[in-house]
C-alpha cells in the first residue's frame, strides 16, 4: 500500500484575492512554466495522478489562510467541507484533515469536532507559515479536543511561500504539544527543512512525533546526496525509517516530480559511496516499503 501523508486540494473559488497572490508568487519561486500545474488542484487530477502511480491513499490538507491572506467570501468552513466532499466522491482513496487556525479559539474547537464527528476527517492541519506557534497554551483547547477525537495533527515545519513567515515553523515548537499530549500523534511536514537535524531530533526524543518528506522533490533531483543523508540519517538516530512517511505537498511540485515519479524516485533510490564512507546505512527495499507506505497505515490504522 502506497499512502501519500501530504497533499492539497483546491478549485477556482479557492484561488482568488489573496489566495491568487500567494499561488502567484509560490509559481514564481518555483519557476513553474505552466501556472495550471499549481491551479489544478481538482479531485479528478488528483485522482489520475494517484491512479498513475499507483497511490492508493492520499491525506488533503485544506488551509486556514485567513488571517493573514482574506477569503474573499471563501471561508476556512468552505475549504473544509470542499475537502469532505472530495473525501465523500472517494472515500476509499481521500483522508480529510481540517484546516483550522487555533487563533479561532472555541470556533477552532468546534469546526474540528464538526469535520471529524460530521464528516469523518482523521486529522488536523496547522498551517502555522500564517503566523502563530504550536506551543502557545492557550491553544490546548484545540489539542484536548484532537485528543478526545483520536486525530492525527499534522503541523506545518519549515520553510514556506515567501510572503509567509518563517519564525513560527521551527520543529522546536513542535515539541512541547507531543510531551504534554502524549495522546496524539504529530506530524511535521517537509522534515523542518532548514531544521532538519532538530526535526529529526524532535521525532527521536518524542515516540509520537513523525516527519514527512513532502517538497524534498527538488533536493531529491539537485541535491540527490542530501536526500539520501537525510534518510539515512533518520534510519540511525530512530533505529529504522519507522518515523518518516512519504508525502508530495501536491501539486505544488509535479513539474519537478510528477507522483509517479516521485514514488519512483524513492524506490530506487542507491546508496551513494559518501554515505559509506560515512558509515551511514543503506535503505534497505523494506525501509522504502515502509516509508512509501506501511507506515502511514500503521499510524492510520488501515
Amino acid at each position: 500500500m502506497i499512502i501519500d501523508a501530504h497533499c492539497h486540494i483546491w478549485e477556482q473559488q479557492v484561488i482568488r484575492g489573496g489566495m491568487r497572490d500567494l499561488m502567484d508568487s509560490v509559481a514564481a519561486e518555483l519557476h513553474v512554466r505552466d501556472p495550471k500545474n499549481l491551479s489544478n488542484g481538482s479531485v479528478e487530477r488528483l485522482i489520475r495522478d494517484m491512479d498513475e502511480a499507483g497511490i492508493d491513499k492520499t491525506v488533503i490538507l485544506p488551509l486556514d489562510f485567513e488571517f493573514r491572506f482574506g477569503g474573499d467570501g471563501f471561508t476556512f468552513r468552505d475549504f473544509n467541507d470542499l475537502a469532505g466532499s472530495y473525501a465523500a466522491q472517494h472515500p476509499d482513496r481521500i483522508i480529510p484533515f481540517a484546516g483550522v487556525d487555533p487563533r479561532r479559539g472555541k470556533a477552532a474547537v468546534d469546526e474540528l469536532r464538526r469535520c471529524v464527528e460530521e464528516k469523518g476527517f482523521r486529522g488536523l492541519k496547522l498551517w502555522t507559515v500564517m503566523g502563530f506557534m504550536p506551543n502557545d497554551e492557550s491553544y490546548y483547547p484545540l489539542y484536548e479536543e484532537a485528543a478526545r477525537l483520536g486525530v492525527t495533527v499534522l503541523v506545518h515545519t519549515g520553510l514556506g511561500p515567501g510572503e509567509t513567515y518563517l519564525e513560527t515553523c521551527r520543529p522546536l515548537y513542535v515539541d512541547k504539544p507531543a510531551v504534554d499530549f502524549r495522546e496524539i500523534n504529530f506530524i511535521m511536514a517537509h522534515v523542518g527543512v532548514p531544521w532538519v537535524d532538530e526535526a529529526l531530533a524532535v521525532a527521536l526524543k518524542n515516540p509520537n512525533v513523525y516527519v514527512d518528506v513532502s517538497a524534498w522533490q527538488r533536493a531529491a533531483c539537485i541535491l540527490p546526496l542530501a536526500f539520501a543523508q537525510m534518510l539515512s540519517t533518520a534510519k540511525v538516530l530512530h533505529g529504522g525509517v519507522h518515523k518518516v512517511l512519504f508525502g508530495s505537498d501536491w501539486p505544488l511540485f509535479t513539474e519537478i516530480l510528477g507522483q509517479r515519479a516521485w514514488v519512483e524516485t524513492i524506490r530506487g533510490l542507491e546508496h551513494p559511496a559518501a554515505l559509506q564512507f560515512a558509515g551511514l546505512p543503506e535503505l534497505t527495499a523494506e525501509d522504502k516499503t515502509a516509508i512509501l507506505g506501511g507506515n502511514a497505515a500503521r499510524l492510520f490504522g488501515f
